[in-house]
């Protein structure tokens, strides 16, 4: 027979059980929640996600069509092909502008791709189409059926091909498709935009949306000029408390510099106790992608700068643990479980480590090669 109150004391043993199992479900959502998804992807930087291209929308919709204007009225549009779903007998709201009108005007063949939004209920303008814009769009309605996966390799091969085409459109539109691919599948390009565009784009307001993948670029490109901007980059903002782009560029460093970038970045960022956390995290970021990506040489490089970042600054778990675990890179557990064990951070902090550590013993026990520790 239960013991009087015996019950009482079970069910407070019940709750902060709970309590804990709620608190660590919210630890793992944060911690690889929020990250997990793009943060295997070039762009992923803290919190830029790139805006949907051409292609995505094209992608997305049920319902695709190319409109001109009415020759019965020039400032309405008329359906004059359906590429995707039902819209032959569409009604368009959207008027044609002046701009708009007199280049269909004076190019018979081209015209004006819409993709019908559910959300809206109303047809969105998404392109204009000359005809070579319209022969990449013909070529992603036939084969997108096959692609897989957030990125797939035959995606980003059709527009790594239009980096250096004469149509300023398709040039943006490639610069923002490469902006989608994972970093393991970027590193792979036949890089042929020229730095010296590159570079420009880093300094006009119309290429700020493109700042990151230009400077992820100019690492792949391994041209000195380059160089010289990402060493510039860090000379400047050594003493500032925010660094605008700090991810890109310290991933561009260690491309383009290999081990020697990342004794920079701890020369100059890491070994700082001045230095901001959340600034610190973007290059930890940057060094975990290239764990991911790197050679045997660059993933000890890493794992010895973090691990003396860790020694002087304890409270660097978590972060690492974030952005390591988002990319279920468990190359840190064995650096991460004594902060866990000694209680050195606060609760909400140790918890997020305790899951990281967890997360790697239990990928370790159901056969996934750890990448060290």
């Amino acid at each position: 027979m239960a013991r009087p109150g015996n019950g009482n004391r079970q069910s407070g043993v019940q709750r902060r059980r709970l309590a804990h199992c709620a608190g660590l479900c919210l630890a793992v959502f944060l911690v690889w929640g929020l990250g997990g998804i793009d943060a295997a992807r070039a762009c992923a930087f803290h919190l830029y996600k790139p805006a949907k291209t051409v292609i995505d929308r094209v992608i997305e919709t049920d319902h695709l069509v190319v409109a001109r204007a009415n020759p019965e009225n020039e400032f309405v549009y008329q359906v004059v092909e359906t590429l995707r779903g039902n819209g032959s007998h569409a009604t368009i709201a959207q008027l044609v502008d002046t701009r708009t009108r007199r280049k269909l005007a004076a190019n018979p063949q081209d015209g004006v791709l819409f993709a019908f939004d559910t959300a809206t209920g109303q047809w969105r303008l998404i392109a204009y189409l000359t005809p070579q814009y319209r022969s990449v769009i013909d070529r992603v309605l036939s084969g997108m059926g096959t692609w897989q996966g957030a990125y797939d390799p035959a995606r980003f091969a059709i527009f790594e091909a239009l980096q250096d085409h004469p149509e300023p459109a398709l040039r943006e539109l490639a610069l923002r498709e490469i902006d989608k691919a994972p970093y393991e599948l970027l590193r792979e390009i036949d890089l042929r935009m020229p730095v010296d565009s590159l570079l420009a784009g880093l300094r006009t307001l119309q290429d700020y949306p493109y700042k990151s993948i230009r400077i992820l670029l100019l690492g792949l490109s391994g041209d000195d000029a380059a160089r010289r901007e990402i060493h510039a980059f860090f000379d400047r903002v050594a003493d500032q408390d925010l660094a605008q782009h700090l991810g890109a560029f310290a991933t561009a460093l260690v491309e383009i510099d290999g081990t020697a970038g990342i004794a920079l970045l701890e020369g100059k960022l890491l070994s700082d106790p001045r230095q901001p956390l959340d600034k610190l995290e973007q290059v930890v970021e940057a060094l975990a992608i290239h764990n991911g990506v790197g050679s045997h040489e660059t993933q000890q490089d890493i794992a010895a700068a973090l691990g003396r970042l860790l020694r002087m600054r304890p409270e660097a778990a978590p972060l690492m643990a974030r952005q390591f675990g988002s990319r279920q890179d468990w190359t840190l557990a064995g650096q991460l479980a004594p902060i866990v064990a000694q209680r050195r951070l606060s609760k909400w902090a140790d918890l997020m480590v305790a899951v990281y550590v967890a997360q790697a013993k239990a990928a370790t026990a159901s056969g996934s090669k750890a990448q060290g520790g």
